[in-house]
């Protein structure tokens, strides 16, 4: 069961397999430092303290009571950080809709749907954990009183086993890790209803990033990379040739 107890003790529980390398096996450009696991925990503690902060401040400043935002993401961490997802009928509406760049423009509906996408990461890197980056959140308050905020952050583990995309069955498209570590940013949007429950959200990364620092696309200056992306010429001749038999573009 979730108080604040278990949230301070999950915080400082260790959750990356060992070792982790102090620089990244990446295919990036340029070299990539890992943030090690107890910088993380630094972090993150140091990231709910700005935004208990933020909190004060907007009570203070302009009269607005988002106390409940400060349990909401403890809450909303914790249930990650140790794969409990018993509360979440007091973080999620039950109709909630979520993207991801995963999810390759559909829409995942209702909390069973976005669990099941959430459990296809840590399926694929059984030691992924998120650790906020501090002071990286971003608090917005609309005049109706809707509540939305923005949170960069970090994930770090080592991708073992298979990524499936949408939707995140065997029927899925998969994506297989190298057993490297990994470590890479991303930004959630979450959008609250009046009931203090996330009712639309969404997660951004640079996908290309990302398998790159994992290992699995080929650094953007090799040979493979190019005949990769070379490849996209094929649907462009393909509808070249469609417009001067007059077939008309794909819609």
């Amino acid at each position: 069961m979730y108080d604040e107890a278990t949230f301070q003790e999950a915080l400082l529980q260790p959750r990356l397999r060992q070792p982790v390398p102090e620089y990244l096996n990446s295919n990036r450009a340029e070299p990539v430092r890992v943030i090690q696991e107890h910088e993380l925990q630094a972090q993150t503690r140091a990231w709910f303290d700005m935004f208990e902060r933020k909190i004060e401040h907007y009570g203070a400043a302009f009269g607005q009571d988002l106390g409940w935002l400060m349990e909401w993401a403890k809450k909303y961490w914790w249930s990650f950080l140790v794969r409990d997802m018993s509360h979440n009928d007091e973080l999620y509406a039950q109709d909630v809709r979520y993207t991801d760049v995963s999810t390759f423009g559909h829409t995942i509906v209702g909390i069973d749907e976005f669990v099941t996408y959430n459990f296809a990461f840590f399926d694929a890197i059984p030691d992924w954990r998120y650790d906020p980056l501090p002071d990286q959140v971003y608090l917005d308050v609309a005049p109706a009183g809707k509540v939305r905020i923005v949170i960069r952050y970090i994930g770090s583990g080592h991708w073992d086993g298979p990524l499936r995309m949408h939707p995140f069955d065997d029927s899925a498209p998969v994506v297989h890790g190298t057993g490297r570590f990994i470590q890479c940013p991303a930004v959630d949007r979450y959008h609250f209803n009046e009931d203090g429950l996330m009712e639309e959200g969404e997660t951004l990364y640079d996908l290309i990033d990302g398998t790159q620092r994992a290992g699995v696309l080929p650094r953007g200056d090799s040979w493979q990379f190019k005949v990769l992306f070379g490849a996209s010429k094929v649907p462009a001749v393909a509808e070249g040739v469609k417009r001067r038999l007059g077939l008309g573009a794909s819609a």
